[in-house]
Formats: C-alpha cells, sequence, structure tokens
C-alpha cells in the first residue's frame, strides 16, 4: 500500500506495481498524459501494438494525479483517453488511519446496510474511503476538529465486495498513507466477481498483476 522512496520522503499509493504504465492499440503513434495538461508528457512510436511508458522513479507531490494514454494511426485522429491510473502522493508525517466495520459476521447479507468507520487523528479536513485502489473513491467527509467518520454501504450488492481502505488529508496540506485494508464480503449470486474494467476504441492500458 503507502511506501516511502529511498530518500525517506513522500510515499506513493498508487505506485507499487505501476511504475511502469503499459498502452496498447493499433498506434503505431502512443501517448501519456498527465492530469489536465493538453500536450502529451511522453510519446512512443512502435508497430508492436504496446509500449510502456515510465511513471514514477523518485516520488515527488508533481507525480501525483490522474494517468491515461491515447494512440494515433496519422493521418487519424488520436484515439479517446484510456481508463484512467490515479496516483496519490502520501504525507511520511501523516500516520495512517484505522478502517473497521460495525458488523463483524461476514458475509454480509445482501441489500443490507452498513457502516464503516475510518478513525484517525483530531483534525479540519477531509477524510475519503475507497474500494480497490486510490481510483475507487466510495466517499468523503469533511470534518471540524473531529477524528473519526463514519461511512454508510448500501443497499449491498455482490458487486459492492472488495478491500476498502480510507485516508485523510489535513486542511493544511498532504494525504496520509492508506489505512490497512478491509475486506467486505457479501452473500448472494456472483460473490467474488470483478467489476468489469471498461475499454476504449483503439487504446488501452492494463495495471498487471499487483
Amino acid at each position: 500500500m503507502g511506501a516511502r522512496n529511498a530518500a525517506g520522503g513522500a510515499g506513493c499509493w498508487g505506485c507499487a506495481g505501476r511504475r511502469v504504465l503499459q498502452c496498447r492499440g493499433s498506434g503505431p503513434e502512443f501517448f501519456l498524459f498527465h492530469g489536465t495538461r493538453s500536450e502529451p508528457s511522453q510519446s512512443v512510436t512502435s508497430r508492436s501494438g504496446l509500449v510502456l511508458f515510465s511513471l514514477v522513479t523518485s516520488v515527488t507531490l508533481s507525480d501525483a494525479g490522474t494517468y491515461y494514454c491515447r494512440c494515433q494511426e496519422p493521418p487519424n485522429p488520436r484515439s479517446p483517453p484510456s481508463n484512467t491510473l490515479e496516483i496519490v502522493v502520501t504525507d511520511p508525517d501523516l500516520d495512517p488511519p484505522q478502517l473497521s466495520l460495525e458488523q463483524l459476521q461476514q458475509p454480509l447479507p445482501r441489500g443490507s446496510n452498513v457502516s464503516v468507520v475510518c478513525e484517525g487523528p483530531p483534525l479540519n479536513g477531509t477524510f475519503r474511503l475507497y474500494r480497490g485502489g486510490p481510483e475507487g473513491v466510495v466517499g468523503q467527509q469533511q470534518v471540524a476538529g473531529g477524528g473519526s467518520v463514519s461511512f454508510s454501504l448500501g443497499p449491498l450488492h455482490p458487486r459492492d465486495e472488495g478491500a476498502y481502505v480510507c485516508t485523510y488529508s489535513p486542511e493544511r496540506g498532504g494525504v496520509s498513507a492508506p489505512s490497512p485494508e478491509l475486506l467486505i464480503l457479501v452473500e448472494g449470486e456472483g460473490r467474488g466477481a470483478t467489476p468489469k474494467i471498461p475499454t476504449w476504441p483503439g487504446c488501452e492500458y492494463w495495471k498487471g498483476p499487483q
């Protein structure tokens, strides 16, 4: 989950196993975009149908944000953006919060409503709940002096299964490393199914094994 770089500075959540983004498509022109910038941060020409973009070597705050790729076969226009990859740079001075489930017995009944509690230090700021990684924000709440936030989930469906984590962001800035994962299981046919990853015409990326 959260990891610090060799220099002991900022950590990077979402970087483990993802320091290289693999982009595939008909090409032969491939482009990597970061955030809302209109110009690509990297470009590669290849007729292999697969290119590798190096994302993060030494973690800095500028590495945070959303990444996606597009490809092009001139004279045709560039493909639509691929599905996105989110990287969160964490603050090593912020201890990770703890995430707990009020109802301990699992799997949880399909259609039920439950609450998960994220506990961190008292602060003014924002708590966020994620499912499956930094791309999967499920909810967020602002607090004023509070250190515990409850997130409601439900009515539950098997597609809500997965590993959940939470983070907090003080008003002064920065993001904590994520909490330890909380695995939520839901009764019902299709339990354990993984939501489909959207595909895009001509260009896509995949994360590979984590």
